[in-house]
């Protein structure tokens, strides 16, 4: 890992895990943002309205920026009426 990459971990859970494995250890360049992932593991667009966790804190945003060690967690949007 050099001086501009950070190591992140990815977890998918439910219907998501169709798009990655269920913990994933990434190595991605500096300030990325969540919307790398998405786009990393092609996510199309309709599932993109998941709930994101990150270090186990709800995040709505895909420009949040990812630090170094950080845990993301997706899980699919809650359906209901």
């Amino acid at each position: 890992m050099n001086n501009n990459s950070i190591s992140v971990t990815v977890k998918f859970f439910a219907t998501l895990r169709q798009y990655g494995p269920d913990k994933d250890v990434l190595i991605i360049p500096e300030n990325s943002k969540v919307k790398l992932l998405f786009d990393k593991y092609s996510i199309p667009k309709e599932e993109r309205r998941a709930i994101i966790l990150v270090n186990g804190r709800p995040h709505k945003d895909l420009n949040t920026v990812i630090k170094d060690g950080d845990l993301i967690s997706i899980f699919p949007p809650i359906g209901g009426g």
